[in-house]
């Protein structure tokens, strides 16, 4: 499913590069966004503007399921304005590359400020509050922007990651013989010094697409896999993913700008972002607006060898304000990575009882 309810239309922004807007090409940021249709727009200017973020290998439209959801048993997409970008280096959405090779344009924090950037060119004057809502990569830099700019940040929701550091010591050999390691080796591979990555990655057109799709079916849940590979992993993926869906995620990365954009990206998280995470230290790891975090019970199972893995509720309780943290995890042990998707009606309830009780 690539389509969204009837409300949202398609807007492309240009922002001046958020770390050398004299020296770097602007941005373009392409967005779905939903305005209210239950009253005019300044009846809804001291509620947050909702942002949905997607992550690695797709783009915003891996929200299509949780948003149609949503529309149909809440009030929330008439009573909220919503954003739904891609973000900078995926869909359509692009950005320059930091010339200095240091990967800071791509940084959650620099990607943060894109998002916030964005927002306030839909709402120019309105400086609206932010809820953020995001999956994977989408949930990096969703918790970055929510240490960052808490006051603007008025919620936050992370989907099925633990912290960037977390997920860096997990990838040890006391967890069970470097499991997480393997299963996670695009953290490795994508993150690695250019140019081995998009040597590989460019070497063919099809090439990257299949990387993505491939990614895509060792990710999901045991449900949306097949009991037994036929060599056809497309039409595997096809058979249990909408089609249309499925095209929008793998054929992206014919683009030779999602490629490096999706490189920049992580090679941001096997650096700088650690950096800025480090910064934090303890105190400034935990958030001060209502937090909601969800995640499978694959990623669960991924931890239990090492301490920073083992309560995936205790890492979550740690990094939001006591009495306004929900940490659950979403779905049934055939339910993987992609809770907008493989869960998605359980994940749009979590989320729309969330908005519910506190805006």
């Amino acid at each position: 499913m690539t389509s969204f309810p009837s409300s949202f239309a398609p807007e492309t922004v240009s922002l001046p590069h958020s770390l050398a807007p004299d020296s770097l090409p602007a941005s373009s940021l392409f967005a779905l966004v939903s305005r209210p249709t239950s009253s005019p727009d300044a009846a809804h200017s001291a509620a947050p503007v909702l942002v949905f973020l997607h992550g690695y290998p797709q783009n915003h439209t891996l929200w299509s399921p949780v948003l149609h959801w949503l529309d149909q048993h809440t009030d929330v997409v008439q009573r909220f304005r919503i954003v739904v970008p891609d973000l900078p280096g995926y869909g359509q959405s692009r950005k320059a590359v930091s010339p200095d090779g240091s990967h800071e344009a791509y940084s959650k924090r620099e990607v943060g400020k894109d998002m916030l950037a964005l927002v306030d060119a839909l709402w120019p004057g309105d400086k609206p509050k932010v809820v953020l809502i995001g999956h994977d990569r989408g949930a990096r830099v969703a918790y970055r922007l929510a240490k960052d700019r808490r006051d603007r940040v008025v919620g936050l929701s992370v989907q099925d990651i633990v912290p960037t550091i977390h997920q860096f010591k997990r990838m040890s050999y006391a967890n069970e013989r470097h499991f997480v390691t393997l299963s996670a080796s695009h953290w490795i591979f994508l993150g690695s010094p250019s140019p081995v990555a998009e040597k590989f990655l460019l070497s063919s057109p099809s090439l990257a697409t299949w990387y993505a799709a491939h990614n895509i079916a060792a990710w999901s849940g045991s449900r949306f896999k097949a009991a037994k590979h036929s060599g056809d992993l497309a039409g595997e993926l096809e058979s249990r993913f909408d089609p249309a869906a499925l095209a929008s995620w793998t054929e992206q990365y014919a683009d030779r700008a999602c490629v490096l954009g999706s490189l920049e990206d992580y090679r941001a998280g096997a650096s700088i972002d650690l950096v800025h995470d480090e910064a934090d230290g303890a105190d400034g790891e935990r958030v001060q607006c209502p937090l909601l975090a969800l995640w499978s019970g694959q990623l669960e199972r991924a931890g239990e060898g090492v301490p920073e893995g083992k309560n995936m509720r205790e890492t979550w309780e740690a990094r939001g304000p006591e009495g306004d943290t929900r940490a659950k995890r979403v779905g049934d042990d055939g339910v993987g990575h992609f809770l907008p998707i493989e869960a998605a009606e359980e994940t749009a309830r979590e989320v729309g009882e969330w908005i519910a009780k506190y805006w």
